[in-house]
């Protein structure tokens, strides 16, 4: 197994384990749930990993993985969860080499295939997945240096599903306060902590043309964990041939009907590089009525403050036209389509990280 990271592409993760339950094989889900100072990765970090030791995702890689794995294998050995703080510092001076010096705290669950309710919560997730509902997995994870069982259940926008979680659980009014979380969120309740994290579909990037630039942008958002959607009034430029990786293909008869058929959550990306100005300008005009976090549009300096000026005449707010990323990508001097692609993919994780806006 031992593939990419499924933090961003959670649907990657959950079939994963429906999968191997069903065929009556039990894992461990090893998950960040806590990190304090400096760290490799953030809280929602996932990996799953199997009896022989293969895994999907990563928690940080280096000897700490290791450790993890070890961890993990051990909850297999003995059928039961663990959680684990692990010094970061230590680390390093026992590794001899460069790594981060804080400290993270690691859930590792036990996912048993003989468990119906674990695997109702898996397979429900996946569903919502599927389905492109938000979900969120809670677990609960007995308080620092206190008793307590540990369980799993799910949240999504019509209820709770309790799995395993243990008696009593969390009040109704707790859990609203923190059904929306963007980020993995730790809450206490009952002598417990609950692990309230996100598990719905993965941010959307919609990419609009699939001429070069979009060509070899969609496999890299693929892999940064992105579903992918490419839309194109060119049924032979928007075709399965050309965009394998992609999650969605639509050749779009009008541009205003694609607006109205998809929802653009604020965690979604659109990036306009189609093969006109004057779609362009469409595409973006429609875009900035969306509560989508990212709007780029491929262009010159002077097209942009042409096409700019244009929606200015027709009303658009200001603060919408401060949206719009463009020239799209960061500066890093890209000339080819794939240099293009590249430049656009790092401003959108920087945009996904806080590091841009």
């Amino acid at each position: 197994m031992n593939e990419t990271d499924p933090l961003h592409n959670p649907t990657q993760l959950t079939r994963q384990i429906v999968g191997r339950l069903g065929q009556g094989e039990s894992v461990a889900l090893a998950t960040v749930i806590g990190r304090s100072g400096s760290g490799p990765r953030e809280a929602g970090a996932t990996m799953l990993v199997t009896a022989d030791g293969r895994t999907l995702g990563t928690v940080g890689g280096g000897l700490l993985e290791g450790q993890a794995i070890a961890l993990a294998r051990d909850v297999l050995a003995c059928r039961r969860p663990a959680c684990r703080s692990f010094s970061l510092a230590e680390t390093r001076l026992e590794a001899g080499g460069m790594i981060c010096g804080g400290e993270m705290e690691l859930l590792v669950d036990f996912l048993g295939a003989t468990d119906a309710a674990c695997c109702a919560v898996f397979a429900g997730v996946l569903e919502r997945q599927e389905a492109g509902r938000p979900c969120w997995l809670v677990r609960s994870v007995p308080a620092a240096g206190g008793p307590g069982a540990t369980g799993i259940g799910l949240l999504d926008e019509q209820g709770f599903v309790p799995g395993t979680l243990p008696p009593p659980l969390p009040g109704a009014d707790l859990l609203a306060g923190a059904r929306r979380p963007a980020e993995t969120v730790v809450i206490e309740a009952g002598g417990l902590r609950y692990v309230i994290q996100p598990a719905g579909l993965a941010a959307a990037v919609y990419i609009f043309g699939a001429g070069h630039v979009g060509r070899e942008l969609a496999p890299i958002c693929g892999a940064l964990g992105y579903r992918t959607i490419v839309i194109d009034d060119r049924a032979e430029f928007a075709t399965a041939e050309r965009f394998p990786s992609a999650a969605q293909i639509v050749v779009a008869d009008s541009y205003a009907e694609c607006f109205r058929r998809f929802s653009f959550a604020a965690a979604s990306a659109v990036v306009i590089v189609t093969h006109g100005h004057s779609h362009d300008r469409e595409v973006l005009s429609y875009a900035l009525r969306t509560k989508a976090g990212y709007v780029g549009m491929i262009s010159s300096r002077r097209k942009r403050e042409l096409i700019l000026a244009s929606l200015r005449e027709e009303g658009v707010a200001e603060a919408d036209l401060a949206r719009v990323h463009s020239p799209i990508g960061l500066a890093i001097g890209a000339q080819t389509p794939a240099e293009i692609a590249v430049s656009i993919a790092a401003e959108l994780v920087a945009v996904r990280t806080g590091k841009l806006r």
